[in-house]
């Protein structure tokens, strides 16, 4: 299963976090509060696991990283953020 960009952003600000996408020009703009990063607008799933792979190590308090940690424990370690 692949990661959603516009998913993944609902979720993270479903937790109280500062999330955001938004497309200009041909490329997708991130932001995780004061984190960002763009892509080219055909690497929306690569952006979704940007803003995850921000969430987790920037604020791994949150419910989002969280789930992702115990996630990432019942598969046996770390789960790739691109994984499907």
């Amino acid at each position: 299963m692949r990661r959603q960009l516009f998913v993944t952003v609902a979720m993270l600000q479903a937790d109280g976090l500062d999330a955001e996408a938004r497309s200009v020009h041909g490329l997708i703009e991130v932001h995780l509060g004061q984190h960002h990063a763009t892509f080219p607008a055909t690497q929306a799933q690569a952006a979704a696991d940007w803003l995850a792979q921000c969430a987790v190590i920037h604020h791994p308090e949150a419910g989002f990283s969280k789930l992702w940690f115990m996630l990432a424990d019942l598969a046996g370690g770390v789960i790739p953020f691109g994984s499907r």
